[in-house]
């Protein structure tokens, strides 16, 4: 393998990683409307309610995180 090919694997590995990280980040953002839409329907005990908020509001921050850091890793910005 020559050295000039190194960086053209790389990129795409960044690539990769970046659309897998914002992938994973919609995915979370998702889940997390899932469980208020549970929450609401009462499909989850009204007893949980709060928790069910809590969760989901830490989901979608976290979602929101992995998008910002997989973008940043696709542009080839980040680690």
């Amino acid at each position: 393998m020559s050295i000039q090919q190194r960086p053209d694997r790389r990129n795409s590995m960044n690539n990769v990683r970046g659309i897998m990280g914002m992938a994973m980040g919609v995915i979370y953002v998702v889940l997390a409307f899932a469980v208020v839409y549970f929450q609401r329907s009462g499909q989850i005990l009204q007893d949980q309610q709060t928790l069910s908020f809590v969760i989901a509001g830490l989901m979608v921050g976290y979602g929101i995180f992995r998008v910002y850091r997989g973008y940043k890793i696709f542009k080839g910005q980040g680690y």
